[in-house]
């Protein structure tokens, strides 16, 4: 339920002041955060011509200006003569240097290369990290795959970003699918809100998308965060780090204290993260897919528990291409379909938007 007092709740909160505190400093850099984060602002709820609707809030869907970012680091803005929805990110420097040495023109210019393209960057006053300008995009698995071409082409794209990132001497060190990003243009033609995703308005719209097999232009699958990012110019084959700090927590490195070779690593973490889509499980950030289980024997070789038995990430590419283009048209055009309980919970957002607000008392939200 919201705060009946809005404004109390934001200031108290210290992330959402930091926004606040910086929101000049966007406007003269040409950026424009959402109402909510202006220095003076007046919630809409305490308006008196918004009395009555306060009252109902909680099953009309509250107030566009009390959405939170939930977020410490990115929030989204709108970029100044254009009206291009953006996000902004407080990098720390190294994830910013590699976004930025991703981002040359030599490397920028390759299609192999699926690192989120770095938009605009400027200093934090007073500060040791930077602001970053990137597009906004939406999670790679948003919405649901469609059918087996969709989710095969998602893949063989991330599979080649990574691979390039290797061929370079690069490994990611967070592979996994909050750092997978899609190019959500065409994909949802109105956008989405921010802080209520299923949402076009952050109120009780519900996003209209179009299926990635029909967009006029082919979607593209980005990787992002850089932050763990390792560079070894002396090669993959005997680089060794230490220490893991990569979101997916069942890997053997993960477990262990002793040094790891982190392209191996990248390779396990990419693996379980389509893996996951693969089988019903607990973890509520993918859609778990019917009918994509011929995939299944690729991640399973990716997530084999001795690293030295894990393919590499070009070989990955090669196994995944081979096997794609072994399959017929109408194989790749069979449907996917979701378990049971995630139907109900797609039922709940599109109709009611009810998962959001009770979401304890529904499985699997």
């Amino acid at each position: 339920m919201p705060a009946l007092d809005p404004l109390r709740a934001r200031n108290e909160d210290p992330y959402e002041m930091f926004w606040v505190d910086h929101y000049d400093y966007f406007l003269q850099h040409g950026y424009l955060l959402r109402p909510r984060y202006q220095p003076d602002w007046a919630p809409a709820r305490l308006q008196p011509e918004n009395k009555q609707q306060a009252r109902w809030a909680i099953i009309l869907g509250g107030f566009e200006d009390e959405l939170t970012s939930y977020q410490a680091c990115l929030l989204d803005a709108t970029r100044y003569g254009d009206g291009r929805k953006v996000v902004i990110k407080r990098a720390k420097k190294p994830d910013y240097a590699m976004l930025r040495h991703l981002n040359n023109p030599e490397l920028s210019s390759d299609p192999k290369n699926h690192a989120i393209p770095l938009l605009d960057s400027f200093p934090i006053p007073n500060d040791d990290h930077i602001f970053v300008i990137l597009p906004f995009m939406q999670v790679f698995c948003r919405p649901q795959f469609h059918c087996r071409k969709e989710f095969a082409e998602a893949c063989r794209q991330i599979f080649e970003g990574l691979a390039f990132m290797h061929e370079k001497n690069i490994a990611h060190g967070d592979a996994c699918t909050a750092n997978f990003l899609m190019d959500c243009t065409e994909v949802y033609p109105q956008g989405y809100h921010w802080a209520k995703p299923h949402t076009t308005d952050g109120l009780r719209t519900t996003v209209p998308h179009v299926l990635r097999c029909q967009v006029a232009t082919p979607v593209r699958y980005y990787i992002t965060d850089f932050e763990g990012a390792l560079s070894f110019p002396e090669g993959k084959q005997h680089a060794l780090a230490k220490g893991s700090f990569c979101q997916i927590k069942t890997s053997p490195e993960w477990h262990s204290r002793a040094p790891y070779n982190p392209f191996l690593l990248d390779v396990y973490n990419v693996g379980a993260t389509f893996l996951a889509l693969c089988e019903c499980n607990d973890s509520d950030d993918c859609d778990h897919l019917l009918g994509v289980e011929d995939f299944q024997p690729l991640f399973l070789s990716m997530t084999a528990t001795n690293p030295s038995d894990r393919p590499t990430m070009a070989q990955c590419l090669d196994s995944l291409e081979s096997f794609i283009a072994s399959k017929d048209a109408d194989w790749l055009d069979g449907l996917l379909t979701k378990h049971e309980s995630l139907q109900l919970r797609d039922k709940l957002v599109e109709r009611e938007g009810l998962w959001v607000k009770f979401s304890k008392l529904i499985p699997f939200c």
